[in-house]
């Protein structure tokens, strides 16, 4: 493998673990024009077996966006396209701001997997998401980037679907007994 290819292969496989939680309609604009920063205490790639492969304190950062996870797998198609991202941990962590003025997305489960041609987001073991204190947490979670829509199951025969929604703040309006004199 020639130096060129495998800068190639390591810059498309760090783009692609950032796919994993950081889609174009999700994504801060600000996020997509950050450098990309991965560490991990050992990688493997291999053209021949079409992965890419981070182990153990894998952390990956861009802008907002950050994942940890202990491994990271990027899979390509024949052609070299990704085609899935894989991040496994116990957990595996991402969060990102979706919007500046709010506090970032988190989400955390035992394997997260990012279907890129689908944009499709799955997460498995202990799966937990939490967004400006609303959580969600189930067996598995999965979200479809694309529409926005999130469907949850529980263990079968022992765990179940647990949502938090917290109460809005509503805007102070004078009350009617505050119109004196009238």
């Amino acid at each position: 493998m020639t130096l060129t290819k495998y800068r190639h292969l390591l810059k498309t496989s760090a783009i692609a673990a950032l796919v994993l939680t950081a889609s174009s309609a999700v994504a801060l604009p600000e996020d997509r024009q950050q450098r990309i920063n991965i560490s991990s205490d050992a990688m493997n790639a291999g053209l021949n077996n079409n992965l890419v492969v981070y182990n153990k304190n894998v952390v990956i950062t861009q802008g907002s966006l950050k994942i940890q996870a202990d491994r990271v797998e990027v899979y390509f198609t024949p052609e070299k396209e990704i085609s899935r991202v894989v991040a496994i941990g116990k957990p595996a962590h991402f969060q990102q701001k979706i919007l500046q003025t709010e506090r970032p997305v988190k989400a955390k489960a035992q394997k997260i997997v990012y279907r890129v041609s689908s944009e499709e987001l799955q997460l498995t073991g202990k799966a937990h998401v939490d967004r400006e204190g609303n959580t969600l947490a189930a067996e598995k979670i999965d979200y479809d980037l694309t529409t926005e829509q999130m469907s949850a199951q529980g263990q079968t025969g022992k765990g179940r679907v647990e949502m938090t929604w917290k109460p809005e703040k509503k805007e102070s309006t004078p009350s009617n007994g505050d119109n004196k004199g009238q």
